[in-house]
């Protein structure tokens, strides 16, 4: 029954701001109380959404129903639009109200929430949409669906055959309910970036400039793979691979690897693979992948700029960190 409940609001409150909660219905915990759903509906007219429109760009999904897609049209001509911001459908009064969805699940000692926003146009009554929004927990198999469930494999149709389509970033959270691996591998991906900028402004960028200037013979430029240079480093983050596709004087390419140690500050160059030599630049995620899956379970481009770290302390021990008496084998300090 959807309905008022203490618990499930000190769950909330507790856990989500409390601008999120404004028009709050109530919910409904699950037979075991180990997964809920709650609501919340609110009159646009009522309220002021510059006081939510931060919260609700953080919000984990969107969605927008019982509205007519003509009037969120700015037509530039008969065949061409684009469609008006948030703002401006709520200005002109197209979004007449908002309801922000909570699903969770007690998970290893801890509640996992997702939170998703949805629009709604003039089509329905506010009771009608309230009813609707209350009647989802009272589906069969509710509490059963596939977000509270491990990830099944995602399939395509392709000329009568079944692909399955691999997302590597979520293959560490492939024994976890559904809406826990979103929230893991969204807040692990959020991690990474934030690093992956950091360590590239603060330490590879310039390192890569010092190398120009002293050695332009044999280091003349440098190409990232996409937008940033290509970094591979454990959880932990202790120590960083980075790559880069290298051209020198002579204007020959070749992918070259470095590491940088954070915990003693110093660089040096990963000389286990061999560079191979080509008189042209190119795209080379693959030759990355090449390299990599003769060491590591790294065997799809997919693992490249992804969120997934490389937590296989073989790979390190073996084939980066190796020590040769009270020398490393395959680490050229610079």
């Amino acid at each position: 029954m959807f309905n008022y409940n203490s618990d499930l609001e000190a769950i909330l409150l507790s856990r989500v701001n409390a601008n999120l909660l404004v028009g709050y219905l109530g919910g409904a915990f699950s037979q075991k109380n180990d997964k809920f759903y709650a609501a919340t509906l609110v009159d646009i007219s009522t309220i002021d959404y510059d006081d939510f429109a931060y919260l609700h760009e953080q919000v984990n999904g969107r969605s927008i129903t019982n509205f007519d897609p003509e009037l969120t049209r700015n037509y530039i001509s008969n065949n061409s639009w684009h469609n008006k911001s948030v703002e401006e459908c709520i200005e002109e009064g197209i979004y007449r109200y908002f309801s922000i969805i909570f699903t969770g699940i007690y998970f290893e000692q801890q509640w996992f929430i997702i939170k998703e926003l949805c629009f709604y146009g003039d089509l329905k009554s506010e009771q009608a949409i309230k009813e609707s929004i209350i009647k989802k927990s009272e589906y069969e198999d509710f509490w059963e669906q596939s977000i509270f469930r491990p990830q099944e494999p995602l399939t395509i149709n392709r000329d009568g055959e079944t692909i399955t389509i691999r997302r590597v970033e979520m293959e560490e959270f492939k024994d976890n309910p559904s809406l826990v691996a979103l929230l893991k591998q969204e807040k692990k991906e959020k991690i990474n970036r934030l690093y992956n900028n950091y360590i590239e402004a603060e330490f590879i960028i310039p390192f890569f400039e010092r190398l120009r200037i002293n050695y332009s013979q044999r280091y003349q430029e440098f190409e990232a793979l996409r937008v940033g240079y290509t970094t591979i480093f454990p959880e932990h983050k202790s120590y960083t691979l980075f790559c880069s596709l290298v051209k020198d004087a002579d204007k020959n390419y070749a992918l070259y690897y470095f590491l940088f140690d954070n915990r003693i500050r110093k660089f040096y160059k990963w000389t286990y693979f061999t560079p191979i030599s080509f008189d042209f630049s190119f795209f080379y995620e693959q030759l990355i992948i090449e390299d990599l899956k003769q060491i590591s379970h790294w065997d799809d481009i997919g693992f490249l700029d992804s969120s997934c770290t490389m937590d296989d302390e073989a790979f390190w021990d073996n084939y980066v960190f190796a020590h040769n008496g009270y020398h490393y084998t395959f680490l050229e300090e610079l």
